[in-house]
C-alpha cells in the first residue's frame, strides 16, 4: 500500500473514532416528550385508579386523561446526537440539565423531591375537591416540627393539631404568627390541641426568636392541614411523579363525589398544579401534554391559563380551555355539554 493510502485509512480511522468519541460524550441537557395519558376514570391493573371510602361515590362515564412526559432520568444523561435530535423533533423540547435538576443534588433525593411533590398534590386536590362538592373541611394548623430545646418540648408533639391560641379560633398557621406577634418574650400561651381526637390545653412560656429578640415564639415549626373523614386512593404508576397532576386529580374526585355527570361521556383531559383551595398553577411541558392528549383521543383539555403562551401558533383538533380555578374547570366542563353555551367558555 502506498504512503497515501496508509495515510488515508488512518485518516479515515481517526475520523471515525472521533466521531465515536463525541457521540458518547455527555452533554447536560435533558428531554421533555410526551408519555402515555392515563385514565383517572379508568383501571390500573386489578384496581380502580380512583378510589373513595367515607362518602357517596356516583359513577362516572368517559375518560379523564392525565396527560404525562417522558423526561430524561436524573441519573441518566443525553449525549449530543440525542440532543440533536430531540431539539429538531417539533413535539420534543431540549432543556438545560439545571432547569429540571438542581445542581448538586443526589439523583434520589431529587427523585424524593417529585414524589414528594405527587403526594402533595393529590393531596390538595382532595381537599379542592371536597370543598367544591360542598363536604365539610376543617382547616387547621399542624404541627410538624418540635424544638428539643424549646419551650413547647414535652407539651406539644408532631402531629398535633391547634385550634386556639389564647381562646382566639384559629384555622391556618398565619393566624398562630398573628396572635404570637402580639404577646411579649415570656407571655404564657395557651394552646387548645387536639391530638388523637382528644382535645387537650396545654400552657407554652413564649421565649425570644433568635432572629429577632423581640419577637415571641414556642418553638414549634406548623403547616397548614385539612380535617376530613374522607378516604382518597390513587392508584398512579410508581414513575409518574410531580405536581401537575393536581387539576385533573381534583376534577375525577369532585365527580365521583357528585351527582351529575361532570365528563358525560366525553374525552377530557387536564393539567395544572392545584392548591387546597382550588387556585389552579402553571405546569411545564405543556406541548408534550398536548400532544399526548390528543393521541389519546382527548376532546377538551383544561389548562392553566399562565400557559397559554406555550402553545401559540401550535395546530391542535382538541379545544383548549384556560383555567385558573378549580371551579373555573367544572363550569367551562357544563357549558361546554351545551352548543349554545360553549362559546361562553374561555379558550386559549
Amino acid at each position: 500500500m502506498t504512503k497515501q493510502g496508509w495515510t488515508a485509512v488512518v485518516s479515515t480511522a481517526l475520523f471515525v473514532m472521533l466521531i465515536i468519541a463525541i457521540s458518547l460524550i455527555p452533554v447536560p441537557f435533558v428531554r421533555w416528550s410526551s408519555g402515555p395519558a392515563i385514565d383517572l376514570l379508568g383501571s390500573n391493573g386489578d384496581n380502580s385508579v380512583l378510589q373513595i371510602s367515607g362518602a357517596n361515590s356516583y359513577p362516572a362515564t368517559g375518560e379523564l386523561l392525565l396527560p404525562t412526559v417522558s423526561v430524561t432520568k436524573a441519573d441518566s444523561e443525553m449525549t449530543l446526537p440525542q440532543a440533536f435530535l430531540a431539539y429538531v423533533m417539533p413535539d420534543e423540547t431540549v432543556l438545560p440539565r439545571e432547569k429540571v435538576y438542581p445542581a448538586g443534588l443526589p439523583a434520589d433525593q431529587q427523585q424524593g423531591n417529585e414524589n414528594k411533590l405527587m403526594t402533595d398534590s393529590q393531596r390538595d386536590a382532595a381537599v379542592a375537591a371536597l370543598m367544591a362538592a360542598g363536604i365539610p373541611v376543617q382547616p387547621l394548623p399542624q404541627v410538624t416540627q418540635v424544638s428539643s430545646s424549646g419551650p413547647s418540648y414535652g407539651k406539644v408533639e408532631v402531629g398535633d393539631l391547634i385550634s386556639t391560641v389564647n381562646g382566639s379560633v384559629v384555622e391556618r398557621r398565619s393566624e398562630v404568627r398573628a396572635i404570637l406577634n402580639q404577646e411579649q418574650p415570656g407571655s404564657v400561651i395557651r394552646l387548645g390541641l387536639l391530638r388523637a381526637n382528644q382535645q387537650l390545653e396545654v400552657f407554652v412560656v413564649a421565649v425570644a426568636s433568635q432572629d429577632d429578640p423581640s419577637v415571641a415564639q414556642i418553638g414549634v415549626e406548623l403547616e397548614n392541614s385539612y380535617q376530613h373523614s374522607v378516604d382518597v386512593q390513587l392508584n398512579i404508576t410508581p414513575g409518574v411523579v410531580g405536581s401537575s397532576g393536581g387539576l385533573p386529580f381534583a376534577l375525577a374526585i369532585y365527580d365521583d363525589l357528585t351527582s351529575g355527570a361532570l365528563i358525560d361521556g366525553r374525552v377530557v383531559a387536564a393539567t395544572g398544579t392545584i392548591t387546597a383551595t382550588g387556585d389552579v398553577g402553571s405546569i411545564g411541558a405543556l406541548r408534550q401534554k398536548l400532544r399526548g392528549a390528543e393521541h389519546a383521543g382527548a376532546q377538551i383539555m383544561l389548562v392553566p391559563e399562565g400557559n397559554c403562551v406555550d402553545i401559540e401558533g401550535v395546530d391542535t383538533s382538541v379545544t383548549v380551555v384556560k383555567v385558573t380555578k378549580l371551579t373555573d374547570a367544572i363550569t367551562s366542563l357544563e357549558l361546554l355539554k351545551n352548543p349554545s353555551t360553549a362559546d361562553q367558555v374561555p379558550r386559549c
